[in-house]
């Protein structure tokens, strides 16, 4: 086995037993998370991808806190569930304080989309044909919205007349805020350390793992880490995080319609 694998898979299993100790585990088994990570860092290839993870685990733990503490008694659903997403800014913290302290900048990935960069599908990176951008977005949420037809006509008109209003704001913080996390942030520092691909299969596993605190079983979890795969090597392939915000919003207006969210 080459240095370069073992560093990957350290890197996997670290920051995924980070991820589902925080949201699951006694506050021994975080020591003993810590414990390993700080023999881990002690090992200087992997000082900055230790650094990185903790800064990360800092702001979820605090927003996890929070969250348990004082929103979750927040009335009526629609305030405690938007209240949520936006204490997402408390994981960001600790991160930006990290980029301030290293001189980098806070992403990579923050400029206008390269649309017309080619993907294939359906794996983006590799397929059986080749498209652009915007071509494979427009299909995937063509598809996401077909995908969750049956749980909206369940959900009836008058409701997600409704919901509207929620399902717009709902998005726009959710989608903003997670793809600033996990595909603006995290992948530009985890990129920098182990490159593009692999940084996608970090924050994907993070990004699904993390969803089981939002009442989620692990089984979804794995199935919104493979979503987090698209949207990361879709922001990577076109070096912006807008497509996934687009996307991300646009499968989350579906999930309020089909009574998924409230």
């Amino acid at each position: 086995m080459t240095h370069a694998f073992l560093h990957r898979m350290a890197s996997l299993l670290l920051f995924g037993s980070l991820v589902a100790v925080l949201q699951t585990g006694p506050a021994a088994l975080i020591g003993c998370w810590s414990v390993c990570a700080g023999l881990l860092a002690l090992y200087k290839p992997m000082r900055w991808f230790v650094l990185t993870a903790a800064c990360f685990g800092a702001g979820f733990f605090v927003y996890l806190h929070v969250n348990s503490r004082w929103v979750a008694e927040l009335q009526p659903e629609q305030l405690h569930i938007l209240a949520s997403r936006v204490s997402l800014l408390l994981v960001i913290l600790p991160l930006v304080l990290l980029a301030l302290a290293r001189k980098l900048p806070l992403t990579r990935y923050g400029g206008r989309p390269q649309w017309n960069e080619p993907v294939g599908v359906p794996w983006i990176w590799a397929g059986v044909v080749r498209t652009n951008v915007s071509v494979f977005l427009g299909i995937a949420m063509t598809m996401g919205g077909v995908a969750f037809v049956p749980l909206m006509l369940r959900s009836g008109w008058a409701s997600i007349q409704e919901a509207i209003g929620f399902a717009i704001l709902f998005a726009m913080t959710n989608a903003v805020l997670e793809e600033f996390i996990w595909r603006g942030v995290l992948l530009s520092r985890l990129a920098e350390q182990f490159g593009d691909r692999w940084a996608v299969v970090l924050t994907s596993l993070g990004f699904g793992l993390q969803h089981y605190s939002l009442g989620f079983s692990w089984d979804m979890c794995i199935a919104f880490a493979v979503g987090g795969f698209y949207f990361g090597a879709m922001t990577v392939q076109s070096k912006s995080i807008v497509p996934a915000v687009v996307w991300h919003m646009s499968i989350n207006v579906w999930m309020v319609f089909g009574g998924m969210i409230v």
